[in-house]
C-alpha cells in the first residue's frame, strides 16, 4: 500500500494485492437485518484497510464516495481517501453504531459491514462472517459479535451432537447405561431400540 498525503489530509492510495479482502456479503436484493454482510480487515489502519474493500464493493456500490466509521475503533486516518482516481470523504463519529462502517455509492446505494476485530481467531471470524452474510439473518451487531468474544465458548459439531442425544436420552427414559447393559446381554451386533422387547 503506498500512501500520499497532501496538506488537505487526503491520501491517494494504491492497492497492493497482498492481503485480498476478507469479506462476505448477504445476496443482493431485499435487504433484511441490520448488516448487509461482513469485513474482517487485517489491521486497525483503516487507510491502508479501505483500497482493497472499495475495490471489492465497486461492482455492487458503483463508484464509491462516502465512508462512516467509529473514531474510537481505528488509527486515526485521514479525510479523504483517493480511490480510482475519485475522493472518498471518510467521515469519523463517536457516535455511529459501533463495530460497522457505512460504504455509500452512486445513486443512494450503501452497504452496512460489521467489523470484525482484526485480532479475532479465524474459526471465531469465520462463524461471524457466515452468521451475518447470511440472507434471513436478523441478528443485532452485538448478537453476531457475541461469538467472537474470548469468553464465549466454541462447540464442535460432535460436541454439540453428544449433547442432542444425551438430552433426548435424558427426556426418554432411556440412557446410555440400558444400550450398554443390553449390547453385554445380546451381543454387540444387536442393537437395543427403546421400547422393544429383547
Amino acid at each position: 500500500m503506498t500512501h500520499i498525503e497532501n496538506r488537505a489530509g487526503t491520501v491517494a492510495a494504491t492497492v497492493v494485492r497482498e492481503h485480498p479482502p476478507r469479506l462476505l456479503l448477504k445476496a443482493h436484493g431485499k435487504k433484511v437485518g441490520y448488516v448487509d454482510g461482513a469485513w474482517w480487515p487485517h489491521s486497525d489502519d483503516l487507510a491502508s484497510e479501505l483500497p482493497a474493500l472499495f475495490q471489492a464493493l465497486a461492482p455492487r456500490l458503483g463508484t464509491i464516495h462516502r465512508v462512516t466509521y467509529r473514531s474510537d475503533e481505528w488509527a486515526s486516518g485521514p479525510d479523504e481517501l483517493v480511490f480510482a482516481g475519485r475522493a472518498v470523504r471518510l467521515d469519523r463519529s463517536r457516535h455511529g453504531a459501533a463495530h460497522t462502517v457505512e460504504v455509500l455509492g452512486t445513486s443512494n446505494t450503501r452497504l452496512v459491514l460489521l467489523v470484525i476485530p482484526p485480532a479475532t481467531s479465524g474459526y471465531r471470524a469465520y462463524t461471524t462472517m457466515t452468521s451475518a452474510a447470511a440472507p434471513d439473518n436478523e441478528a443485532t451487531v452485538e448478537q453476531l459479535l457475541h461469538h467472537t468474544r474470548p469468553g464465549h465458548r466454541r462447540t464442535g459439531r460432535a460436541a454439540a451432537l453428544r449433547r442432542v442425544h444425551a438430552d433426548s436420552d435424558r427426556r426418554s427414559g432411556h440412557g446410555v447405561q440400558a444400550v450398554q447393559a443390553s449390547r453385554s446381554s445380546a451381543g454387540a451386533s444387536t442393537p437395543l431400540v427403546p421400547g422393544s422387547a429383547s
